[in-house]
């Protein structure tokens, strides 16, 4: 292992008096627009302390929580270990926590100004639950902090989204730091989404306790990428270790995971006895073992794959092998490269549990890895996408984070992220292309900018949009002109079916081409984003929704979004099978939602809301307009989403709420319908027979305010009362938006706006 500067010894470290908590570097900066000055991170801290989202913080020296005291990270925010004299690390005691919480869009990122394996301390955490340490308690190997105790539910607090860099510093050859190393933490402690990055030591380990784990990720850890001792007995759910070879990362790397019960004492309680399911280890292909299980450790696996190394799984002691024969230790649906060696083919091994019997019990050996690089990993574990990165770029390079501030124009054709908290400025269009994934962490604000260009957002085919906000920090795009019409909104185009003519369309915003034969077709994940003001008139037949779904597939990821003051529609969907849930549209001027060319998805407590013409200045047009195809009412595929939980209040004046026409179906439950003199209006005999079948569209459970209005006199208000819960009540009405969002109970937070 290549060492830093780092030179202090363990004993000095130990005895160094910790004196600064949290301290503003005075001759810092952190590269931020305005010279933000950094916060360096050192030594101990009695009170609860909070790093604030989308901030950068130093980290140098030990950064010691103490008991009582509360650590919370916020979703963003980067800690990055200075390259210089101190030996950099975080430890949380006994009686203390850290509350990490990051996003799948914005994950916290623990790193080092020296991006190599080893480079600094990583995190420890020190709890109350149990060790079958001697005396059943037990001294961190770093910081020499006190573990374990008899409080199995011992919560130190949360890690959510973390990804730790760059991990593993070598105080000598009996205390390197791993990632994260959890000793005698309980299963009140929650940890998931966690990412170990190139570390020179292990990326998680567990000294007993009970702390569960679930979608965690190592990568290209040198020595083993998990490992446990002294008792862990948790469940670990969703786990990815890979590893590179030697000759690409410069260094071997050990286990893919190593497992003891306790090394001075096979038989020591409570026993190590973790439970591991959904699992992928892919080795480096060297020699050397895979899934290490010795020293009397039990282990119950389930659906598990190992790969890449010469023994891919080992066994030995007596204790162990044992366990794995008469139980409890159990091995279901676990598929390994080559065989498994015990007995006189493994030192140590004791021949009980054989490759025979670990065939009898349903594991398959000598499989193939069918993984040919991350992104297949990643294609089909989809929970690693947008919060981990892969190997061979630094963390920088990896996210290719866009600086604050920064003007949006022309074409995206490689990964890009916009960054936590940040504010960019939109001019023209941006056009991401085939390829290319751009990513928007949460709390980003964009601001098409007031000039003599039309600015909008769009995604081609093939291409990713990942825009991830929260209730409370929700990604917001709007414009510098604050009123209906100033820009051009976001624009989607997927690979799924349309009823256009031919199968293929092209956009009416940017012409880029739509449509195929990919229902499922993943154009990315939308949550928590507020548009507003959206609607530029191109001309009289091209005006730009809040967002426009272009042959949009199921495998894209739609739900909390807001279409504030457009002019034209809030949402439209041009074919395509994209599900959607919890959408509001407030004061569109034209359609609140609207369909054509064949979409099939569903949707899932819609809300709409239209204030009155002489507050608005502008009249706005129907809740839900809905066509099949309106040069074809019998193109196929036909229109036929399913709709469930809806409020839709219109203006006060004439005109249609809910406009079904043009041959499109409809299954709608549960709505309410108010607030235009024809609520509910159906035309076209292909439409009003369907509804009137109700096998392939119907509405159910479904108030209105006045009578239905039937254009072809198929279905009728009278068919519509026969139908299932439906009814007019003239007296349904909401007084405001407030009314609306106390009918909703997921109506709340910073994303609805005022």
């Amino acid at each position: 292992m290549k060492l830093n500067k780092k030179l202090y010894s363990l004993a000095f470290l130990a005895g160094l008096t910790l004196f600064t908590a949290c301290t503003d570097d005075e001759n810092g900066n952190n590269g931020n627009e305005g010279g933000e000055e950094t916060t360096v991170l050192q030594g101990s801290i009695t009170e609860d302390v909070t790093l604030e989202s989308g901030k950068t913080y130093e980290l140098t020296g030990a950064y010691t929580v103490e008991e009582g005291a509360t650590l919370n990270i916020e979703p963003g925010v980067r800690i990055v270990a200075q390259y210089d004299d101190v030996v950099d690390y975080i430890l949380i005691k006994q009686g203390a926590k850290i509350n990490a919480v990051g996003t799948q869009s914005a994950p916290i990122v623990m790193t080092s100004e020296q991006e190599e394996p080893g480079a600094w301390g990583g995190i420890h955490i020190c709890g109350r639950a149990h060790t079958n340490a001697e005396g059943g308690q037990g001294s961190s190997e770093i910081g020499g902090a006190a573990y374990g105790g008899n409080d199995d539910s011992d919560n130190s607090g949360t890690l959510q989204y973390v990804r730790v860099e760059y991990t593993g510093y070598a105080f000598d050859e009996e205390h390197e730091a791993n990632g994260i190393s959890f000793y005698g933490v309980g299963n009140g402690t929650t940890v998931d989404h966690c990412q170990a990055y190139k570390g020179s030591d292990d990326g998680f380990e567990f000294f007993g306790g009970a702390v569960n784990i679930s979608n965690m990720v190592v990568t290209d850890c040198s020595d083993d990428s998990f490992d446990w001792t002294e008792g862990w007995n948790g469940t670990a759910t969703n786990l990815i270790a890979v590893q590179e070879s030697e000759d690409v990362l410069g260094y071997a790397c050990d286990c893919l995971i190593e497992a003891d019960n306790n090394e001075n004492n096979f038989d020591a309680t409570p026993i190590s006895s973790p439970t591991i399911s959904n699992a992928l280890f892919i080795g480096n292909g060297a020699d050397g073992k895979g899934v290490h299980l010795r020293r009397g450790t039990q282990v119950k696996m389930e659906n598990v794959q190992i790969y890449g190394k010469s023994d891919a799984l080992y066994v030995e002691s007596e204790q162990t092998e044992n366990f794995l024969l008469n139980g409890p230790s159990t091995m279901t649906n676990v598929k390994i490269s080559g065989a498994l060696m015990t007995g006189e083919e493994a030192e140590g091994g004791e021949g009980i549990y054989t490759n025979e019997e670990f065939l009898a019990d349903g594991n398959l050996t000598n499989q193939s890895n069918p993984y040919a690089d991350y992104d297949a990993i990643a294609a089909e574990f989809s929970w690693v996408s947008g919060w981990t990165h892969t190997w061979g770029a630094s963390s920088e390079e990896a996210e290719n984070i866009i600086p604050d501030g920064t003007e949006l124009r022309a074409s995206l054709t490689e990964n890009a992220t916009l960054g936590a908290g940040n504010t960019y400025y939109l001019t023209g269009a941006y056009t991401v292309e085939e390829g290319a994934t751009l990513n928007i962490q949460e709390g980003v604000t964009i601001i098409a900018k007031y000039d003599d260009t039309v600015d909008y957002i769009l995604i081609k085919q093939g291409a990713k949009i990942n825009a991830i906000g929260t209730a409370e920090n929700p990604i917001v795009m709007t414009s510098e002109q604050e009123e209906a019409g100033a820009w051009g909104g976001i624009h989607i185009c997927g690979r799924a079916h349309t009823n256009a003519e031919g199968g293929i369309g092209s956009s009416e915003i940017g012409d880029a081409t739509y449509g195929g034969n990919d229902d499922a077709d993943n154009s990315g994940t939308l949550q928590y984003i507020r548009l507003e003001y959206t609607g530029y008139a191109f001309d009289e037949e091209h005006e730009a929704n809040g967002i426009s779904f272009y042959g949009v597939g199921n495998g894209t990821t739609v739900d909390h979004c807001v279409a504030y003051k457009g002019s034209d529609d809030g949402f439209e969907f041009f074919g395509g099978s994209v599900n959607i849930s919890n959408m509001v549209v407030i004061s569109c001027s034209d359609d609140s939602f609207d369909w054509t060319e064949g979409w099939n998805g569903t949707a899932t407590d819609l809300v709409a809301y239209q204030e009155s013409e002489d507050v608005l200045g502008y009249p706005c047009d129907c809740l839900i307009e809905a066509d099949n195809n309106e040069n074809n009412f019998v193109a196929t595929p036909v229109s036929q989403p399913t709709l469930s939980n809806l409020i839709l209040v219109g203006s006060g004046a004439d005109g249609r709420g809910v406009h079904l026409r043009r041959g499109t179906y409809v299954k709608m439950d549960n709505a309410q319908i108010c607030g235009k003199g024809m609520p509910l209006a159906v035309e076209s005999n292909e439409t009003e027979n369907a509804l009137l079948v109700g096998t392939d569209a119907y509405i159910t459970n479904t108030t209105i305010s006045a009578n239905v209005n039937s254009g072809a006199n198929v279905y009728t208000n009278e068919a519509f009362l026969a139908d299932e819960g439906n009814k007019v009540d003239t007296n349904l009405t909401f007084a405001d938006f407030d009314a609306v969002k106390a009918a909703c109970d997921w109506l709340t937070g910073a994303w609805i706006g005022e």
